[in-house]
């Protein structure tokens, strides 16, 4: 399975945990701040919690605003900038 696509899937295993509630629809436009109430501290726990699930390094750094609008742009983000296996 491609990357982005295991990256999309983690997002729905890891988001209940970390919204200590299970969303109603988590589809890949779904936007995390605006439609699940994601703040910048809950954006870095998804985050790491990828991180640990994938086996995977994203720099935080390179992540801007537009990456984290919903669940697809933060997957195309980490498909594009992760090192698998590190």
């Amino acid at each position: 399975m491609e990357l982005r696509q295991r990256v999309v899937d983690s997002i729905g295993k890891v988001l209940p945990n970390i919204l200590d509630r299970t969303p109603e629809v988590l589809a890949e436009d779904t936007r995390l701040f605006d439609e699940l109430g994601m703040s910048s501290s809950k954006t870095l726990e998804l985050l790491l919690a990828l991180e640990e699930e994938l086996d995977i390094q994203v720099d935080v750094e390179e992540i801007e605003r537009k990456h984290l609008e919903s669940i697809g742009s933060l997957a195309d983000f980490i498909a594009g900038h992760a090192l698998v296996g590190e």
